[in-house]
């Protein structure tokens, strides 16, 4: 066998240890290009198109080029690069990556095009409830028709765990459900800020720009990630301008509201202040039964419904935290199927993720949470007035004041503007029983509980 075929051998031995180490997608794109050149006293030189190709290579692939050539040549090979210019090789890998190629064609950019979405983050595992529903009919309006004027830009907002990233990459696969002709990405704020440094290290600033500009639907994760990367703002600038021109649909994803992203530059606070801007809360006591009851009832194992209830009542922050929380429950069940989970378990194992130390309820405190959760002014609660929305709060405060605290009727009642023991148990009645029929009342107080208990 000549050397030239020894060497190829060797590669292709090479290549079918690294396939087995990475995607198809990343292997087609960045090692099946490759042309071994040269191999002597254990140092390799491969072939690539570009210097840029090889310095992805060397960020990305590190460790497995190292352990595959430890395997194949010896523990101390070593690894070189010479440069080809091979446009269409170069066009592959860039365009599925980082942004350095020329644009494929439609029809070859539907099959090749990676959009970095995961498949199980779609509109039908995303877990919904009242705190989350507006958040989630837009973003499915906006997937339906993607860059219609009313909801381009779309800026969703909240806590880290609460649904942000689910809800933006469940656009993304709806749009390319519904529209496999258009270009979709998702990126993080690091990511595109990583890419810019990259290709402005070597001199590829415009091409990088001109990647992003062809997209279709930008999907960007944590846009708060560009504060203070005020070159990095300028380029999204850049591509935010172009694609809103274009009626290309953008969406943002941040864990600030659109007024508080102090440290961005101020025409780009501007554009993003133009979007339609949505909140996402903390998940709320039903969105979060509704998840622990689907996730238990998924892994088979049995829990009491007390248990459930404690969790919910207990682990209310984010959904990650929720679902971490059931996980080390679940998998003690797992390893231990004969012990039974109760509730002093539970509380053990929960108090590891959360604060089980709840602060003082007392008469002020439950009128504070309950003129806020009500929209009503504080000086009314006590007011002889029987305006609905204040007779509401005031009913409020004497149930809660009653189920939370240890004062008497006759005390709650003085707090309250000097009503009997009778009024306050009226009052308490009025909001037992309503909160049996009306679903938006019962909300409220359950709102107005978990405030307390906060």
């Amino acid at each position: 066998m000549s050397k030239r075929n020894s060497l190829e051998t060797l590669w292709q031995e090479c290549l079918t240890s690294l396939r087995l180490l990475t995607d198809e997608k990343s292997y087609e794109t960045w090692f099946a290009p490759i042309e071994a050149v040269n191999l002597q006293n254990g140092a390799l030189t491969l072939r690539v198109p570009t210097e840029y190709f090889s310095q992805y290579l060397e960020s990305r692939y590190a460790a497995e080029l190292s352990r595959v050539l430890g395997e194949h040549i010896g523990p101390h090979a070593s690894l070189y690069f010479t440069y080809t210019t091979n446009p269409e090789v170069d066009k592959k890998a860039t365009e599925n990556n980082l942004p350095t190629g020329s644009p494929q064609t439609k029809e070859e950019e539907k099959k090749t095009f990676n959009s970095h979405l995961n498949e199980k983050l779609s509109f039908e595992t995303f877990y919904e409830s009242d705190c989350n529903h507006v958040a989630r009919a837009v973003a499915e309006a906006v997937a339906a028709k993607p860059g219609n004027a009313p909801m381009n830009p779309y800026f969703i907002y909240g806590p880290s765990g609460v649904g942000k990233t689910h809800l933006s990459q469940a656009i993304g696969l709806r749009v390319k459900t519904l529209h496999p002709e258009l270009r979709v990405l998702y990126v993080s704020s690091q990511e595109f800020e990583a890419q810019y440094v990259t290709s402005s290290r070597f001199h590829e600033r415009t091409d990088f720009i001109h990647f992003y500009q062809q997209i279709d639907v930008l999907i960007v994760d944590d846009i708060q990630g560009l504060i203070g990367k005020v070159k990095t703002q300028q380029a999204f600038f850049e591509v935010f301008n172009h694609l809103k021109l274009l009626n290309k649909q953008i969406v943002l994803t941040s864990d600030k509201a659109p007024i508080h992203l102090s440290g961005m530059e101020e025409r780009l606070i501007s554009r993003i202040k133009g979007s339609v801007t949505v909140a996402l809360d903390k998940p709320d006591i039903d969105l979060r039964r509704k998840i622990l009851k689907e996730k238990v009832a998924e892994s088979g194992v049995k829990l009491k419904d007390e248990v459930i209830e404690f969790i919910a009542e207990n682990v209310q922050n984010n959904v990650r935290e929720l679902e971490g929380t059931l996980c080390s429950l679940l998998t003690y069940a797992l390893i231990a199927p004969d012990k039974e989970i109760d509730l002093t378990f539970t509380r053990n194992i929960v108090s590891r993720a959360v604060s089980l130390e709840k602060p003082e309820i007392t008469m002020e405190r439950i009128q504070d949470v309950v003129t806020d959760v009500f929209h009503v002014d504080a000086g009314l609660i006590k007011d002889k007035t029987r305006r609905q929305d204040v007779v509401a709060a005031r009913h409020a405060v004497m149930y809660l004041a009653k189920s939370y605290t240890n004062q008497s009727l006759n005390a709650i009642g003085e707090m309250l503007g000097r009503r009997n023991h009778a009024t306050v148990l009226h009052g308490y009645n009025t909001v037992k029983d309503r909160m049996k029929v009306d679903q938006n009342f019962r909300q409220t107080m359950e709102k107005a509980i978990e405030r307390l208990h906060v």
